[in-house]
């Protein structure tokens, strides 16, 4: 039966279905299709690929080296390691999967400082950043003390909010836009003085402002888009990449395909490219790079979790859903969920052939695939 034909229910429980294949398995054909987007790379993106310095400043759900961080080749990857609304005992239990992970797999290292990437890249391993897309998870203790312990750890960076309002500041799709509270002024200094890189992404705009104008050290917008091209909360205006780019920080290019859309054409690589070049003529080249905010291993999904969000999502979106538009035009899965040529991590090499048919020259691709993060880290940690 075509989408087309089917009852409303029947659409929605296809596209849970979908999800499920997409999120929940390590699904042949998606993997085909994902890997199809790889083929026919030049043999100059191929290299650079291999030779670059690779740093993915947002992915999550690193539970195995699987065939998506395997194509990657990165040598460093932000992973989200705290459950974004979890508390401290459960942001600990994150924390030692991550541990388990990387001592049963020697291809795995843990990032702590700046040169560990740089030694990562030398042994072909890749570095996993213990990152964290809220602090949540500090609140009912003592806020350094817990912010300490953690860093101990090998926490390294932290959002300072989540969509709606934490502790610390208001979030992207906060109506009162109230900024920093007092605990998110002491935070923000906080995190500065223990070495965790600020990331404003998902914090709300003037949240982002305030924290900007007392920053003392880099700070960044992980995996932000710009509002410039689309009008969508999460993305970022261009006084906030500005003031981003003033604190000697960097802006990091996404590829959730909800903030790329404009309600007609789909999100493709091109279009993913079109918010890297706005960047870079904006605030330059040395300050843009790459969060690409994609699952880092293939089948990490509980099924229930699926159909919860495919729940939501009906109950929010609805018809205007991306993936209820896709599947009306008859997009399959690899382009319903994600961005045509740039699927997953596993895509990489087509994002550099890609910069490198749009003119960007060796060096500037270099600086945007990974040195730029690099140099953060290195004036952050």
């Amino acid at each position: 039966m075509r989408f087309h034909d089917m009852t409303d229910d029947q659409k929605w429980s296809y596209i849970a279905l979908m999800t499920e294949q997409w999120d929940a398995e390590d699904n042949e054909a998606n993997k085909e299709a994902i890997l199809a987007f790889n083929e026919g790379v030049s043999p100059e993106a191929a290299a650079l690929h291999r030779d670059a310095l690779i740093i993915d400043a947002c992915t999550f759900n690193v539970v195995r080296r699987g065939w998506r961080i395997a194509a990657a080749g990165a040598s460093a990857l932000n992973c989200t390691v705290p459950d974004v609304f979890g508390e401290c005992g459960e942001a600990f239990k994150a924390v030692a999967n991550y541990y388990q992970v990387i001592r049963e797999d020697p291809r795995f290292r843990l990032i702590r400082t700046a040169d560990d990437i740089l030694e990562a890249k030398r042994q072909g391993q890749t570095g996993l950043i213990i990152g964290a897309q809220s602090p949540s998870f500090l609140v009912g203790y003592d806020i350094e003390s817990v912010l300490e312990a953690f860093c101990t750890l090998g926490l390294r960076v932290m959002q300072i909010g989540y969509n709606y309002r934490t502790f610390a500041a208001d979030g992207c799709f906060s109506p009162a836009n109230a900024g920093l509270s007092d605990t998110g002024i002491e935070l923000v200094r906080l995190m500065e003085k223990h070495h965790v890189t600020v990331d404003l992404s998902h914090a709300g705009e003037r949240s982002t402002l305030e924290a900007m104008e007392m920053a003392e050290k880099p700070q960044i917008f992980s995996h932000s888009n710009p509002m410039g091209l689309f009008r969508h909360p999460r993305n970022i205006t261009d006084e906030q990449a500005k003031k981003c780019a003033a604190t000697g920080g960097v802006i990091g290019v996404s590829t959730y395909n909800v903030t790329l859309w404009d309600g007609e054409h789909f999100p493709t690589l091109d279009t993913f490219l079109n918010c890297l070049c706005y960047y870079c003529d904006l605030v330059g080249v040395e300050h843009v790079g790459i969060g690409l905010d994609t699952t880092a291993t293939e089948g990490c999904y509980s099924r229930a979790e699926i159909r919860y969000f495919a729940k939501l999502i009906r109950k929010t979106c609805g018809n205007d859903a991306v993936s209820y538009k896709a599947f009306s035009q008859d997009r399959p899965p690899v382009n319903a969920f994600s961005v045509e040529g740039l699927a997953s991590m596993a895509n990489w090499v087509n994002l550099i052939d890609g910069m490198l048919k749009r003119g960007f020259t060796e060096r500037e691709i270099r600086l945007l695939a990974g040195e730029n993060w690099l140099k953060v880290f290195r004036e952050t940690w």
